[in-house]
């Protein structure tokens, strides 16, 4: 396709780009609880990428307001109606299974390698890239551009909840968040995450782990018992050396249940290395406790808590357990539900707490259920955007599981950069993005800054 005039805008901008890319997937913005306080809310690593940015926005001449190390608000002109972009800061811990350092952007013949490098930090440099080149070429109007970063995003989307719902700060006109797929996402699903804990005694049981975010399928996990000769012959009768692999010393057999990670929003994708112990478990002990958290939650599509459902616009309902421990006698699970439209949210809660009756039930957070016409003037500039920059005119606005920042402001939607057919791992071992892609991104996020802006004068 021939280069376009946002390509040729952009295109210097591609070794700044590369370098910043380079340091800011170097720091470990997973949330952290051990160094979270009142001054690093979110953990040192967290603030330490906010601040990354606050001075790459400061040395390229931005207005720059860090809010309480969760926001970074970066501004471009004034007036009434604003246009706002959001991304994040934060990612999803590396977890085991890299082939390299996953803090190390390294390139394979195109194909980019790193933590964050798809979800969301180069989504993030791609399109303040964008942006800036508008800036520094004059292709702004009289609108005000917003850019905020935020620090939360993977771990509850606090950051954004502060900057609109405590700081009280004006609500988009028109925006998007550069955190999903191409062409757009008109849908998104409502999210319902829940902690569901109670009593099990397991004979023999040291402790069980696994899991590193709610909003992800369990990739290992780690069971400790006392050495059990008929417990050892069980698991190797009934698990592969590739599914389960065992380590025995000091009296304690290890066993680690090896499956697939997947993002929370896709769990038909992976495979529950948690629900694989617990199956192994409760199969070996015959303890009611687990074969009954078994028959609750091995279903992907929340079927087990009465809480199934589909729709011709977003499929199925889908429920993910992404932590899970026993220690001390206590078993304590976290599960991702996202449910289509057609769904009452507090009916499914309702059927939550009814089906776990006996448990103890906490529903940590919830976000509410996404949808925007295809006629709507956002969805059709967007579009026109991405049509225009790729020449693609076949795919359509998709609708998601994932939740992303959309749900937290008014008139924003997901927007990139994933492409269509394109798998990036993101939440997964070897994330991944193409350069050309990323490249490619900043010219459509160009356009789509601009086009939107056009929108505003309207």
């Amino acid at each position: 396709m021939k280069k376009t005039i946002y390509d040729k805008l952009t295109a210097k901008y591609q070794k700044d780009l590369m370098k910043s890319l380079t340091e800011f997937v170097a720091i470990n913005s997973a949330y952290d609880e051990s160094t979270a306080d009142e001054t690093y809310p979110f953990g040192k690593g967290v603030s330490a990428a906010l601040d990354y940015i606050t001075l790459l926005a400061k040395n390229d001449g931005f207005e720059v307001t860090n809010y309480d190390n969760k926001v970074v608000e970066i501004l471009v002109g004034e007036g009434k109606e604003n246009l706002t972009i959001m991304a994040h800061a934060d990612v999803v811990p590396a977890g085991d299974g890299w082939d390299q350092d996953p803090f190390k952007l390294v390139e394979k013949k195109g194909i980019l390698y790193a933590r964050g490098v798809s979800d969301d930090k180069g989504p993030l440099l791609a399109t303040y890239y964008a942006l800036k080149a508008l800036r520094d070429n004059k292709k702004l109007g009289d609108y005000q551009v917003r850019f905020l970063v935020g620090g939360n995003e993977e771990s509850g989307s606090l950051c954004m909840e502060h900057y609109f719902q405590v700081l009280k700060k004006k609500q988009p006109t028109l925006g998007f968040s550069p955190d999903s797929d191409f062409p757009l996402i008109y849908a998104e699903k409502g999210i319902i995450n829940f902690a569901v804990s109670t009593k099990v005694k397991i004979p023999g049981l040291i402790s069980l782990k696994g899991g590193t975010a709610r909003n992800a399928v369990i990739d290992r996990c780690v069971l400790k018992m006392e050495i059990d000769s008929n417990f050892l012959q069980y698991i190797m009768k009934n698990y592969r050396r590739d599914e389960a692999a065992i380590k025995t010393a000091d009296d304690v057999t290890t066993v680690t249940f090896i499956g697939k990670a997947a993002h929370g929003a896709h769990p038909e994708a992976g495979v529950n290395a948690g629900m694989m112990a617990l199956k192994a478990l409760a199969g070996y002990t015959k303890d009611p406790t687990l074969a009954r958290v078994v028959k609750l939650y091995e279903p992907l599509d929340g079927k087990g808590y009465g809480c199934d459902a589909k729709s011709k616009e977003m499929g199925h309902n889908s429920s993910t357990m992404g932590l899970l421990s026993i220690n001390d006698n206590k078993l304590d699970l976290t599960i991702n539900f996202r449910y289509v439209n057609g769904c009452d949210q507090k009916e499914l809660i309702a059927n939550i707490k009814e089906a776990n009756k006996g448990f103890n039930v906490k529903v940590e957070s919830t976000d509410p259920l996404l949808f925007y016409s295809k006629d709507s003037v956002l969805i059709k500039t967007l579009l026109h955007s991405y049509q225009e920059e790729t020449g693609d005119t076949e795919t359509e606005p998709l609708a998601i599981g994932g939740g992303t920042y959309a749900k937290c402001a008014n008139n924003v939607v997901a927007f990139g950069m994933q492409f269509p057919g394109w798998d990036s791992l993101m939440h997964s071992p070897g994330e991944k993005t193409k350069k050309e892609d990323l490249f490619k991104s900043m010219s459509i996020y160009a356009r789509a800054i601009y086009e939107l802006g056009e929108a505003l004068k309207k």
